[in-house]
């Protein structure tokens, strides 16, 4: 039989998996979100969007990556955006993100 510790890393590997798929699937509903086009498809849309951070999220914290390692990547990877020649809408939504990450969800 398989001891706890290859237990662990076989539920560890088949919950990878899941996410993995999960993910997947949630950026297929959002694109048929997106295609909708309706009023209606707004709740859809924000849904399969906050499913997709969240999964994200959770497959990084699988890999042994943490949720501020994953934030502080975010916010250099805005920062980089910052520095390219972006348009003025791109460069004010990198600027307000890094802002609503770094300072908090008031922005």
């Amino acid at each position: 039989m398989f001891s706890s510790d290859e237990l662990n890393i076989l539920d560890n590997i088949k919950l990878i998996e899941n996410y993995k798929a999960f993910l997947l699937s949630s950026v297929a509903d959002l694109f048929t979100s997106m295609a909708k086009g309706n009023k209606s498809s707004t709740d859809e849309i924000i849904d399969e969007l906050s499913e997709i951070i969240i999964l994200s999220y959770m497959l990084g914290r699988r890999l042994g990556i943490s949720f501020s390692e994953i934030d502080d990547k975010i916010v250099k990877k805005l920062k980089l955006g910052l520095l390219k020649e972006e348009t003025d809408t791109q460069y004010q939504d990198c600027a307000k993100l890094i802002s609503y990450i770094k300072e908090g969800r008031e922005v």
